[in-house]
């Protein structure tokens, strides 16, 4: 054997003694997605490190799906959740992880289209799941405590996640003249400390309305950007709540995985050229994303029922209009969180990020229904004494 040649050997020795100094090659696998498994909706990727004593040594790995980064983890488990889309197609997964003095280990994953004897346009149907006992969050639930129906039939649950699941929000905030005297400052404290709080992934828009839009971010998942601006904005002008509420939905629309509004306001429209009638018939029926209200509370509720009249509707309008948001509300999975004081908006606004944390994703295969009119979707528990409430995802339908 060559000198070059017994010198080698002694290394690959050294290396597999351990012996101080020497440092180990790192490895990393792509354990989730399973190889073989067709890619759709909200999926994810989870990376292990061989030997597992090395994760200590990896400062970052970073996510790639097609080419596009779409996430990253500074700690184990590492982890992201990404969003592939419905259509059935290949994709490529990547994982790049960063260890100690500059070394690199990479894997990557191809991933099928579904194949079956005929072409069947299957979709991943998203359900967004809220479980309660007594008003509190329940964690720690697993795939096997749910069931979904639908339409009388149960479906096998494909996907499943709880946790860090990533959102895109819009923040929308009353700042009509209803909002002087510090009340706007606050509602604004509270939503600086939502931004503050959201995790990696998520994004979200502060759009600020009264009988037009007084301000409107991007989508961006950096505080510092939501926040730009602010400090100039006065609380002035009328309310046109509905309006305002159909331009969130649809800044929302194109927008993948799970959606929220919350809306800051006491839920009375004096200027929107829509009701909450056109409203829900713009939109298609169902809300398309999860509605939180966050309603402050008038003086007249207090003692008893709304008779406020405007321009546009008399008492028994705007009754009805109330009526109408707190079933879209209800519709749409999400709370109705009344306020009597606008300092107890950053508590509301806290709790709601807290349920966002505490939902669960279900997600199901189905094709498409040839009857025109929604299937019924019920999620059950196994679990007794629980309340459930259901935002439809990607799919379609109406909840139970």
């Amino acid at each position: 054997m060559s000198r070059a040649g017994r010198v080698a050997v002694v290394l690959l020795l050294l290396l597999a003694a351990g012996v101080p100094g020497m440092a180990r090659a790192l490895q990393i696998t792509i354990a989730a997605p399973p190889p073989g498994t067709p890619l759709f909706g909200t999926v994810e990727v989870r990376v292990e490190v061989s030997p597992p004593a090395a994760a200590a040594e990896v400062s970052r790995v970073e996510f790639y799906l097609d080419g596009r980064r779409v996430g990253s983890a500074a700690e184990p488990p590492f982890r992201t959740i990404v969003d592939a889309g419905q259509e059935n197609r290949e994709h490529h997964v990547e994982a790049v992880a960063y260890g100690a003095a500059g070394s690199l280990a990479s894997a990557e994953l191809r991933t099928p289209t579904l194949r079956v004897d005929e072409q069947i346009d299957v979709r991943l149907n998203e359900l967004y799941v809220t479980v309660e006992r007594r008003g509190q969050p329940v964690p720690g639930l697993e795939r096997g405590d749910f069931e979904v129906w639908v339409d009388g039939v149960r479906q096998e649950i494909t996907a499943f996640e709880s946790g860090e699941v990533p959102f895109t929000a819009v923040i929308l905030l009353d700042a009509s003249a209803s909002m002087e005297g510090g009340r706007l400052g606050k509602a604004l404290d509270g939503a600086r400390g939502f931004f503050a709080s959201m995790a990696q992934l998520d994004e979200a828009k502060l759009l600020l309305f009264a009988d037009q839009v007084r301000l409107e971010t991007p989508f961006t998942g950096v505080p510092a950007i939501l926040t730009l601006g602010l400090s100039s904005v006065e609380a002035k002008g009328g309310t046109a709540l509905n309006d305002a509420l159909y331009l969130a939905w649809k800044r929302l629309e194109p927008r993948p995985g799970r959606k929220v509004v919350v809306l800051l306001s006491d839920g009375i429209d004096v200027d929107s050229l829509l009701g909450m009638d056109d409203l829900k018939r713009a939109l298609g029926g169902a809300p398309s994303a999860l509605l939180y209200w966050l309603r402050l509370r008038r003086e007249e509720e207090a003692r008893g029922k709304i008779r406020i009249s405007t321009a546009w509707r008399g008492p028994e309008g705007h009754r009805h209009e109330i009526e109408q948001l707190e079933r879209a509300v209800h519709a749409s999975g999400g709370r109705i969180v009344a306020i009597d004081r606008v300092d107890q908006v950053p508590k509301a606004l806290a709790g709601t990020l807290r349920e966002l944390r505490g939902q669960y994703v279900l997600g199901y295969a189905a094709q498409p229904q040839a009857n025109a009119e929604p299937p019924k979707i019920e999620v059950r528990l196994r679990v007794p004494g629980l309340d459930v409430r259901v935002h439809r995802g990607a799919g379609g339908g109406s909840m139970k």
